[in-house]
């Protein structure tokens, strides 16, 4: 008997229409209610048209991790972008020229150098690019401490040609929790971090309108501190099982899997299928989970995506022979689901078992 799916080819990126679409309603009814902008990060999907979609759900507008998303994002009709990430360097400065001519761009920094060179190019524009202060609330990745924020300001104040307009901050950290109790407080710690340090940067006489956070394991609570004005979060799109790691997500929200064959079973104890790192990604689960491998593989718990290599996923479980035949096809949901996108060219449209669309993922690669 042929699965419903026996007509795709695999590996495949999968898109649940209706799981997919319950979940870009759930966050445009959070920030709405909470009374505060979304803008999704859109480095989860890479896609226009899921972007556009967002868009139609209410966000403000979007963010990009670098300029190529934005500019593939741009050339889909796109205005309203915000490149979380420092732009240094004057190759990426002149892009920046040539993206601001077609839609409205705000830049996140964390240090003097990277502002200057954004205020040599606002004033040959004859403008003031809106720039937003990366402030570090625990990821210790990018940003600047809190305490470190105001000696940052003071040295931007005179600039001409930048504005700064906001603070901003990633609280991925919260990964490290295992309860959404615990993504909770991460969420509130981070958000009355952020709107405190507005504060003290107002009275200094800085214009801060924005306090802009992100995070899909803490929008759902971050959103609803006093004084934030904008959530960024971006795997809620599709979920993940580091989001069901957290509590946030669960197998029934997770809207993308890989569609894998078992392409040998060579023991009883293991199993091959034709997706390696170079579609499920060697990302792993961190701590605080006690679960180990690549991937969930959908109705069988007990399987473990052991190993990859480029083209081969290891599947480590008990009676295997009984368990799998050679041919079957599975679904896995993967551990961070941002790079898998990032290595695939389309996505499937899937509805009630059959596939409806697809959808071009071309913004990937656009790593520069």
């Amino acid at each position: 008997m042929h699965s419903p799916l026996s007509h795709l080819d695999t590996p495949s990126l999968l898109i649940d229409v209706d799981r997919m679409e319950r979940n870009l309603k759930e966050m445009a009814d959070i920030a709405a209610d909470a009374g505060v902008g979304l803008r999704p990060h859109v480095k989860t999907h890479k896609s226009p048209v899921l972007a556009l979609r967002q868009l139609e759900l209410g966000a403000r507008g979007i963010t990009v991790a670098k300029i190529g998303e934005a500019e593939v994002m741009a050339d889909a009709g796109v205005t309203d972008i915000r490149i979380a990430y420092p732009i240094v360097g004057e190759p990426k400065l002149a892009r920046l020229a040539q993206l601001m001519q077609r839609a409205d761009v705000s830049i996140s920094l964390d240090s003097v150098e990277a502002a200057a060179g954004l205020s040599e190019l606002g004033k040959r524009l004859g403008k003031r690019i809106r720039i937003l202060l990366k402030i570090n609330t625990g990821l210790y990745r990018v940003g600047i401490l809190p305490d470190e924020a105001m000696g940052v300001a003071e040295g931007i104040r005179p600039m001409d040609g930048v504005q700064l307009a906001g603070i901003l901050t990633h609280e991925g950290h919260a990964m490290q929790a295992n309860t959404r109790e615990g993504a909770r407080q991460y969420a509130l710690e981070a958000g009355q971090t952020m709107v405190q340090l507005a504060e003290r940067l107002r009275e200094a006489g800085f214009g801060i309108e924005e306090v802009s956070v992100g995070s899909t394991p803490t929008a759902r609570d971050i959103a609803y501190v006093p004084g934030v004005t904008e959530i960024r979060p971006g795997t809620y799109i599709f979920n993940d099982f580091n989001e069901m790691s957290v509590g946030v997500a669960t197998e029934d929200t997770c809207s993308l899997t890989v569609l894998a064959t078992v392409v040998r079973i060579p023991a009883n104890d293991r199993a091959g299928l034709d997706a390696g790192s170079k579609t499920l990604t060697s990302d792993t689960i961190g701590p605080p989970s006690s679960r180990t491998g690549y991937g969930y593989v959908k109705g069988y718990p007990q399987i473990t995506v052991a190993r990859l290599t480029e083209e081969h996923g290891i599947l480590s479980l008990p009676d295997a022979k009984s368990t799998l035949r050679i041919g079957q096809q599975v679904e896995i949901i993967p551990n961070h689901i941002c790079p898998v996108v990032n290595l695939a060219d389309i996505m499937y449209l899937m509805k009630d078992g059959e596939c409806q669309g697809q959808v071009e993922v071309l913004a990937r690669g656009k790593n520069r």
